[in-house]
């Protein structure tokens, strides 16, 4: 798994990179476990595999269809001394853990970290075009858990994305969260910078918007994160092709969010639009649009446009599911209405 994860090596899905990561921080600390449903299996992306076959059922337990009780099982690891690893095998359900999930975050926090609280829980989730999961399947978790305290929330759409903050989640002393995009995680592959870890507070540049497209004032700054990457990458050739260029942010840290990046891309375009994989209501992006509103007012030239799922049960049918879920097909759309001010 190193070697095609390595340059040259071909490369690795993000199932794998997970997968990687997670194999080697048991090696390193005897003291990290890991939980799973169907973890014999690899579970549904492969990254619980070989854990148990490696370390055993006492490092590695293979758990019933009970997200709830299986994440009160790491808190209570993780309360003494140990350092779990929870995969759900769609975070979706980790609704049924949000009790355990709360008591983490806020034992931590309470203590000003004192009392350490080293749980991790990663998996595959969000909403992406034409998923066809159906509305339980495509809840987003990642905005229900905003606003827990003490909780760090990172997503990754890359094989090295995901291998660097998971490494990096597992090591910290903080309960965090790593959402990876559910219909990305055996399509995509990629290449990981091997034992490196990636700070859990940073955004990512994809894509950097010409000087040329920003002196016409023709450019925009574009954040999203998980499936929205995919689809804001396929969007850009045609956003180019009308003359127009964007930022492509990819918010890989959702708490704490990366200010310092997305202020200096605004310096530069001076409009933002978020692609956003949650809803209008309580979403990431009406946090991400308040921040923007509140502290960067004075680096703006419009308001911030938002491009999110509606409040409402995402459909099974793609045709149905369109006018729920925003695409590359939306962002282009809302690239060029900002750009012309075209209603």
């Amino acid at each position: 798994l190193r070697r095609r994860a390595a340059p040259g090596g071909g490369g690795v899905t993000i199932g794998d990179a997970l997968n990687l990561a997670v194999l080697e921080e048991m090696i390193r600390d005897p003291r990290t476990t890991i939980h799973a449903e169907d973890l014999q299996a690899g579970s549904s992306y492969d990254i619980p595999r070989l854990t148990q076959q490696t370390f055993g059922t006492l490092r590695a337990a293979d758990e019933i269809i009970d997200e709830g009780h299986f994440i009160g099982c790491a808190l209570g690891e993780a309360m003494n001394g140990y350092r779990p690893i929870v995969e759900l095998m769609n975070t979706n359900f980790g609704i049924y853990g949000l009790p355990e999930i709360s008591s983490a975050g806020n034992t931590y926090a309470t203590t000003g970290g004192q009392f350490l609280m080293p749980m991790t829980i990663m998996g595959a989730g969000g909403t992406a075009p034409n998923q066809a999961l159906g509305a339980e399947h495509s809840q987003p978790l990642h905005a229900y858990v905003m606003g827990i305290p003490g909780l760090k929330i990172c997503t990754a759409a890359s094989a090295g994305a995901a291998y660097g903050l998971a490494k990096s989640m597992i090591r910290d002393n903080g309960p965090g969260m790593l959402f990876a995009p559910v219909k990305m995680m055996k399509a995509v592959k990629g290449e990981v910078e091997l034992d490196t870890c990636m700070p859990m507070n940073k955004a990512a540049v994809l894509h950097r918007a010409s000087d040329e497209a920003v002196a016409a004032r023709k450019a925009v700054t574009v954040l999203t994160y998980m499936h929205g990457v995919k689809e804001a990458e396929s969007a850009i050739p045609e956003i180019l092709e009308e003359g127009m260029d964007v930022d492509l942010i990819e918010m890989r840290s959702l708490k704490p969010l990366d200010m310092d990046t997305i202020r200096d891309s605004l310096k530069r375009t001076r409009r933002v639009i978020l692609l956003d994989e949650s809803t209008q209501s309580g979403g990431v992006g009406a946090t991400i649009s308040a921040r923007i509103s509140e502290e960067l007012y004075d680096e703006m030239d419009g308001p911030v446009v938002r491009l999110c799922m509606e409040d409402a049960p995402v459909p099974y049918a793609s045709s149905m599911e369109k006018a729920v879920v925003k695409r590359a097909a939306d962002l282009v759309q809302g690239v060029y209405a900002i750009v012309t001010g075209a209603k």
